[in-house]
This record gives C-alpha cells, structure tokens and sequence, in this order.
C-alpha cells in the first residue's frame, strides 16, 4: 500500500482520477487494520473519497474462492458504489477443468497426500478435494494450503495445472499460450512462473464489472476540434 501512495504522491499534477488497490482480507484483521485505515487518510489528504469491499471472485461467475479487499479512491468525490457492481452465477467448473492424468500433476508426496481432506486441526493444515469450486488460486499447488486437489478415483489426486488455474482467474486460452511462450518451463516438471502468475492475478471478472461501472459512470468529455 506504501509504494501506491508513493507513486501518486510522484505524480503530482498528473495523479490518476481513480485509484483501484487490492490486497488479501487480512489487511482488516485486528493485527493490520492500522495501516489499512492509514492508507485510506494517506488518500484522503491527496484528495481521494475511498471505498472498499470483500469481493469473493465465486460471486463473478468463477468457480474459486478467493476473497480479497478491493479499496477504490475517487478524485472527484466521488464514493464508489461496490452494491450495483454486476455480479454473475458460478459457472460449472467442469468447464475450466483439463482432462489429463499427466505424471507431473499426481500428488505423491506423503506429507502432502496426508493432508487430503485430513480432519486432524493439529496435523498443520488440509488439502480440499475440488468439487464445486476451488480454493484460493495460490502461487504454488505442491504446498499446504492450496487451491485444492482433483479426486482421480482409485486413492490418486492431482493439483491443478498451470492453465486450469489460469482459467480459474478468468483468462482466456490465449492469454495463457501467450505467457507460456514467454515462460515456457523445463519438461516434466511444473511451471513455477506461471503458477506464480496466476497466484499474484486479479480475478479478471471483477475488474471488467469495476471498469465497466467506472466508464458508465463517467460523462462524455467532448474535446474540441
């Protein structure tokens, strides 16, 4: 949140009309509430009206649940109305799934294969069986907490592939041949960077509906000729 106010306050004259920062839910907890309501006086006195809301990307018609804080600061006093953002029903999540048993993705680590739906609190974290949605998309899937695990039937589970979770953030096919030609990876293993990507995104839905609020929001400028 440092480096967003620091970067406006660079820009003088020329700061942005709106600001738009996300962050994981935990900014609110007790812990670091300080400095998110610092943040938000930090905008105030650059002249900024900020809102903010959780905004579950299960709730803009991906199958994943992922919970983040998403704060808008309006120049022009403008407070963002997050209760008219359009939102759409969860999509299946078949439609996001591959259909691949490829020897990479099987889960085989014991650590982890313990953790798989385990009902012990203090075994230190589980690892869900994806059903209807997923997990938080996270920057690796070989780890406890992850996304969540594909149940293959016969006691084999697989994590999810680099494209599913790309998918699962709300990129296209496209979007996702065009990073794995630039991150190509080694054969046989998985794709730490484009794990990493898809880990550290925006749900893609949610900042269409809050572009697409913010441009029919604003009036026609007509420049002169």
């Amino acid at each position: 949140m440092w480096e967003t106010l620091h970067i406006i306050q660079q820009m003088g004259v020329w700061k942005p009309k709106i600001v738009i920062w996300e962050n994981v839910k935990n900014v609110l907890s007790k812990y670091m509430r300080h400095n998110f309501n610092r943040y938000l006086e930090e905008m105030q006195n650059m002249g900024y009206t900020s809102n903010y809301e959780v905004l579950n990307a299960i709730d803009f018609g991906l199958p994943q649940s992922r919970e983040r804080v998403f704060t808008i600061s309006c120049l022009d006093g403008t407070l963002f109305n997050f209760g008219t953002l359009e939102r759409k029903p969860m999509r299946n999540i078949s439609e996001f799934l591959e259909d691949t048993q490829e020897e990479k993705y099987i889960v085989s680590q014991p650590s982890m294969l313990k953790r798989i739906e385990c009902k012990d609190s203090n075994f230190g974290g589980r690892v869900q069986v994806i059903k209807d949605y997923c997990t938080t998309i996270t920057t690796k899937q070989m780890r406890c907490p992850n996304s969540g695990v594909i149940d293959l039937g016969d006691g084999r589970y697989r994590y999810l592939t680099e494209k599913e979770c790309w998918r699962l953030q709300g990129y296209s096919d496209k979007d996702f041949e065009a990073a794995l030609k630039v991150h190509p990876g080694k054969e046989g293993k998985l794709n730490g960077a484009l794990y990493h990507q898809a880990g550290n995104s925006i749900p893609v839905p949610i900042f269409e509906s809050i572009f697409k609020q913010i441009i029919l929001s604003q009036p026609l400028e007509l420049e002169a000729i």
